[in-house]
């Protein structure tokens, strides 16, 4: 069977047949799952480092995670749900995939952030009004 696998920050749809290795496909197409320096510090498929890690919509479109790609994630990325390692899924289903997603977004936690309005990619794109900045209101009375 052939399945399309869409790659959401690209806008790029391909198809692949069954079981096809997601790192392979990407990179036999020209998309590059590193989210820096093209892979030069990646593991090249071995599944230790991490770097290939794309997030699935559905998870079902991808396999399921196998030994070593199940320990990556159960260290790595337990609250990030879909999140698996190009290198180590093959494509099983029809599937959209978003490379180099925010693997910490802890970050949004913190006190200098909170309250500012966090646009996706696709409202930015789409032109969307933006939220107001938070008030500087500090409260006294000047």
């Amino acid at each position: 069977m052939v399945f399309r696998v869409h790659f959401r920050r690209e806008n790029r749809t391909i198809h692949v047949g069954s079981d096809t290795n997601l790192r392979k496909a990407c990179l036999s197409s020209g998309l590059d799952p590193y989210p820096l320096l093209g892979g030069l510090l990646s593991c090249r498929g071995k599944g230790f480092c991490g770097t290939c890690a794309v997030q699935a919509e559905p998870a079902e479109g991808l396999s399921t995670p196998e030994r070593r790609e199940a320990r990556w994630l159960s260290s790595h990325a337990r609250e990030l749900p879909g999140l698996r390692l190009s290198c180590q899924a093959k494509v099983t289903g029809d599937v959209t995939i978003t490379t180099s997603p925010d693997s910490r977004p802890a970050w949004r936690q913190h006190t200098f952030y909170s309250g500012r309005a966090v646009r996706s990619w696709e409202e930015a794109a789409a032109g969307g009004e933006s939220a107001p900045a938070p008030s500087n209101d500090t409260g006294s009375d000047n």
